[in-house]
């Protein structure tokens, strides 16, 4: 089973939560444990808000689960440390028993422990209402007072009632409780994920360096500059050194190319002239460190105040996170929509031209390039342009933006300056394979291929084995099971075999037979018809999450409908337990009607085998 969900959405862990506790009850039954659905439930929900990692629990994780968030957030009928506890304590022995712990876990006896030991604090911060979340201290006022709270309607009168009133409640609480929810809550709200960045080589980054306009410019303006040059009345540059600047180094703005060279502390004014930095010389040589110097003065630190004249530069930090936040690509005028709702920023990108003016000073610093838009950036610009066809999207907006090394790099280290968590390829080299994965995903091929070598580099080749080994028995991930073995083959013989060794397993071992046969390592004849269709119901599964439920039918509608009435009769009895999603996906999607509705009576079978006999 899948256990890690950082940055999922909510459906797919909804899903899996369901999957885990009817496992915990099944568990629970065959070990006499009492166990309490909402408590296993509420724990698993923290998990997946903190940061998705459902099997990976330290004594510092649940404290800040039972001594805060439950606190916070949860209304329990028996709210008692001997009822919740048990609980948690069981979850945690259903997960041991089950393999599901995350190997970066305390040990499960030290967690114990610690369970057995935080009842009286637990108990004590579920009973102070000063440590209620602000939804929690109206549901227990209303409970209080005979109130449904989730009757929306008497809800609604007893708050009513309260503002007029007729009901007393704590108005200091609730002031308090209310200021802390709309400050917000670290400790308890929602956290997003921390980012990954896939981080060129200092070598390519320096060569990269060395071909961006800006550096080439100041080399040039710190010659031109030489022993010294003449300023004008506050500060400015001569009118004739002004028109030989441009002259000589086509420059549209001699004033801001001088504001660019002091940023970047290799030229400053003393006695009335403009004169170089000695002790910049080195800098000047290191096209890298050239670079970093200057950039201050194209993007603005994180959290700087927003100013009129600092705009521009925090529009660029903004524009360049939502770049990479869409996958280092993003249209103009979806950046347009981005922006307009970036709050203190908004007011300065109303529009496309604010965005392209900072856009093209991005380039210039190698941090970004327009490209021209392609077909298949097409219904993003109707979308986000609001029109009914690309030719209605002004020439200058059918544009595409992509981040280049420097840009991740500059968003890293502003990231990094700021103290902001940030993750790199490296650190998922240390990471467990299914955090690997997860986290991978997000990325291009290219940064897969790179953090795999990491991951690979990371670890003695048996103790890789038995990792990619273990995540493809466990997991219900078919992406996951398939990366497992295409690193397992990384590995030659040694890793074949490991592949070849789950042949006989329940879950993994049509994938595996799947793998090998595409690999030529085993004859098409010694694939069973079970695991074919179980395969298939892997992949379409897989399909369905990633491309949608449309897209996935109309692949599968491209085989004759023989051979897909075949696979809905397999279906039903190859055990595969994502079988009923992929029918349900076919009865509301398929394009044909005739194989919808043979899904339809498959559903119905899977459903209820008895009424067919």
């Amino acid at each position: 089973m899948r256990m890690v969900y950082t940055g999922a959405d909510e459906e797919d862990f909804i899903d899996a939560r369901e999957r885990l506790l009817v496992e915990l009850d099944a568990w629970a039954q065959m070990r006499q444990r009492v166990v309490d659905p909402v408590v296993a439930g509420a724990l698993l929900d923290y998990r997946f808000e903190r940061d998705g990692l459902l099997g990976r629990w330290t004594r510092e994780i649940l404290r800040g689960a039972l001594l805060n968030w439950f606190p916070r957030k949860v209304v329990l009928l028996d709210p008692h440390s001997s009822a919740v506890l048990s609980t948690v304590e069981a979850l945690l022995d259903f997960l041991d028993d089950a393999d599901l712990y995350d190997m970066r876990s305390e040990p499960p006896v030290v967690l114990r422990s610690f369970v057995r030991a935080i009842g009286p604090r637990f108990d004590e911060a579920m009973r102070d209402p000063a440590n209620f979340g602000l939804a929690k201290f109206w549901a227990v006022a209303m409970a209080e007072n005979g109130i449904d709270p989730l009757d929306e309607a008497e809800a609604q009168r007893f708050i009513e009632r309260v503002q007029h009133g007729e009901i007393g409640v704590d108005q200091g609480l609730l002031h308090e409780i209310a200021y802390r929810h709309y400050d917000g809550d670290p400790e308890v709200d929602p956290q997003d994920p921390v980012p990954v960045f896939a981080l060129a080589p200092e070598s390519v980054l320096a060569a990269d360096a060395a071909g961006t306009p800006v550096v080439r410019r100041l080399r040039r303006f710190t010659d031109w500059v030489g022993e010294g040059r003449e300023l004008a009345a506050k500060g400015r540059l001569t009118e004739a050194d002004a028109c030989d600047l441009v002259d000589r180094l086509g420059v549209d703005d001699p004033a801001e190319l001088v504001s660019l060279a002091k940023t970047a502390g290799v030229v400053r004014a003393r006695g009335g002239r403009l004169v170089r930095v000695k002790r910049a010389a080195p800098v000047l040589e290191d096209p890298l460190a050239l670079w970093r110097v200057a950039i201050p003065h194209v993007i603005a630190e994180v959290g700087e105040p927003v100013r009129r004249r600092s705009a521009d530069r925090h529009l660029a930090l903004d524009l360049l996170e939502s770049v990479q936040a869409d996958h280092d690509y993003a249209t103009i005028p979806m950046l347009v929509e981005i922006l307009d709702g970036l709050g203190e920023t908004a007011r300065y990108a109303s529009d496309a031209e604010p965005v392209l003016r900072v856009v093209r000073r991005l380039s210039d610093f190698g941090l970004v390039e327009l490209l021209p838009a392609r077909e298949e950036h097409y219904p993003d610009l109707i979308d986000f342009a609001g029109v009914d066809s690309v030719d209605e999207v002004p020439a200058e907006e059918r544009q595409v933006v992509r981040i280049l090394p420097l840009g991740v790099r500059a968003i890293y280290d502003a990231r990094v300056y700021a103290g902001i968590p940030t993750l790199t390829l490296d650190d998922l080299a240390a990471e467990t394979a299914e955090v690997f994965f997860t986290r991978i995903a997000q990325l291009s091929p290219e940064a897969f291929e790179e953090g795999a070598s990491r991951w690979l580099r990371a670890r003695q080749p048996e103790r890789a084995i038995v990792e990619l080994s273990e995540i493809a028995r466990r997991t219900d991930d078919f992406e996951h099971r398939m990366r497992a073995f295409q690193l397992l083959g990384e590995f030659g013989e040694a890793g074949v075999a490991a592949i070849a060794g789950l042949r006989d397993h329940s879950a993994a071992g049509p994938a595996a037979l799947a793998w090998l046969l595409e690999a030529g390592l085993i004859d098409a004849s010694e694939v069973s018809g079970r695991e074919r269709t179980y395969s298939m119901v892997d992949v379409l599964a897989a399909d369905i999450r990633s491309a949608g439920r449309k897209k996935a039918m109309e692949s599968f509608a491209a085989q004759p409908r023989p051979a897909q009435l075949l696979f809905l009769a397999d279906a039903t009895i190859c055990g595969h337990p994502s079988t009923r999603e992929v029918l349900e996906s076919m009865v509301v999607a398929h394009p044909d009607r005739a194989v919808s509705n043979a899904a339809r009576k498959a559903l119905d079978w899977l459903q209820d085998p008895g009424t067919f006999t």
